[in-house]
């Protein structure tokens, strides 16, 4: 079972905070046309930094054009060069998932992971603790300080599962 929440913008977010960085976009190409064009110094300057023809990724990143298309290491490679994953975001969104960037450290057993886990949710709920507390408006700061830290929780969450699952047996011939 799913349960998804809808906030409108304005009801969400005060007029002068940011929007959140998950594209408008919903359709791939759109997303990818953004990321090369909304580029600093635009198209010549993102092919310059990332190693690739100007004339090519213009191609590539043209909407009304159906025969050039990028790869997807090329666009990991214009992701890593620009900062912006948005693309990633709309490709997430589609399957039903969220990208969240998050730092995991491998637990060195069950107790430390579990530590971890448990420490990382301190920190997170602090934070949530700080920005909520004085009932003010939630800043920008102390969001990135919540949302780093819900990274820092998924993480810990993340390889405490995988230290898990490393310890299971592994039969020949079986896909379970």
């Amino acid at each position: 079972m799913k349960a998804t929440i809808s906030i409108p913008v304005g009801v969400a977010y005060g007029e002068n905070e940011a929007l959140p960085a998950n594209p408008e976009a919903s359709d791939i190409r759109v997303a990818i046309a953004n990321l090369v064009h909304s580029f600093p110094g635009g198209v010549a300057a993102l092919a310059k930094r990332s190693g690739v023809s100007a004339n090519t990724l213009q191609h590539k990143a043209n909407l009304n054009n159906d025969t050039h298309h990028l790869r997807v290491d090329e666009l990991q490679l214009l992701q890593r060069a620009t900062g912006d994953i948005g693309p990633t975001h709309v490709l997430a969104a589609a399957e039903g998932y969220v990208c969240i960037r998050i730092n995991p450290v491998t637990p060195t057993s069950l107790l430390d992971g579990h530590a971890r886990v448990l420490s990382a949710l301190a920190d997170m709920t602090q934070a949530v603790r700080d920005a909520t507390e004085p009932g003010l408006p939630v800043t920008r700061s102390q969001n990135n300080r919540v949302e780093f830290h819900q990274g820092e929780l998924i993480g810990a969450i993340n390889a405490l599962g995988a230290m898990v699952r490393a310890r299971m047996p592994r039969n020949q011939g079986s896909s379970q």
